[in-house]
């Protein structure tokens, strides 16, 4: 089973969302830095940093540890990694159901862009 290790993360310098491999340690780089297209390195927050999960929504759309989506009920869920695999954990709920049915869902936002999207109404 090959699949595709990505990470995602909001850059200390202009807080925009960059895509590529994470490094933990590289010289002349302190904390958390995402390399991409495995030549350009840039520092992000360490709070911002999600891991891909190699599923895709209905649209296409990559699915990335931090995601808030949306099923065909209007139902929101946020994406969450746990022991043994990823989850969608439903705001207000003591439980989660894996992300297997990741065709019956939509990414509408982020918990760091969107967090208003998970508030219980």
């Amino acid at each position: 089973m090959n699949r595709e290790i990505l990470f995602r993360g909001k850059r200390l310098d202009n807080g925009e969302w960059v895509f590529g491999d994470l490094m933990t340690k590289y010289p002349h780089h302190e904390g958390l830095t995402i390399v991409e297209h495995g030549c350009v390195y840039y520092k992000v927050d360490p709070k911002t940093v999600g891991q891909y999960t190699g599923l895709k929504d209905k649209n296409g759309v990559e699915i990335y540890e931090g995601d808030i989506v949306q099923d065909e009920l209007g139902e929101v869920f946020l994406v969450e990694y746990v022991r043994f695999g990823y989850v969608l954990k439903q705001i207000g709920e003591p439980w989660c159901r894996f992300l297997y049915e990741y065709d019956e869902y939509e990414v509408i936002g982020n918990i760091h862009d969107n967090p208003e999207l998970l508030e219980v109404e």
